[in-house]
């Protein structure tokens, strides 16, 4: 069984992780968001931007719930390191 400040670090380290694929989706948010918006500029009220648009929307909102939940993930890990402090 790992000692109380391997867990620590373990879970501090998961933290770290959350961020960087927070920080990795902020990114990917931004160039489907510049997609989104080429296609719109460029074929907008066309049947070519029906037929691409809707995939570009879901991928700006599948990103979106994607930050929500590492960030969730992040706050719930800080959450336990701060009970899992207080325990110890």
């Amino acid at each position: 069984m790992a000692t109380h400040e391997e867990t620590l670090a373990q879970l501090y380290q998961g933290v770290e992780h959350c961020e960087n694929i927070h920080n990795a989706i902020q990114h990917a948010l931004l160039m489907a968001t510049n997609l989104s918006e080429s296609l719109q500029n460029s074929l907008g009220g066309t049947g070519a931007y029906d037929e691409v648009g809707g995939y570009s929307e879901s991928v700006l909102t599948q990103l979106q719930l994607s930050a929500q939940t590492v960030e969730q993930t992040k706050q719930a890990i800080e959450s336990l390191m701060v009970r899992f402090d207080i325990v110890y």
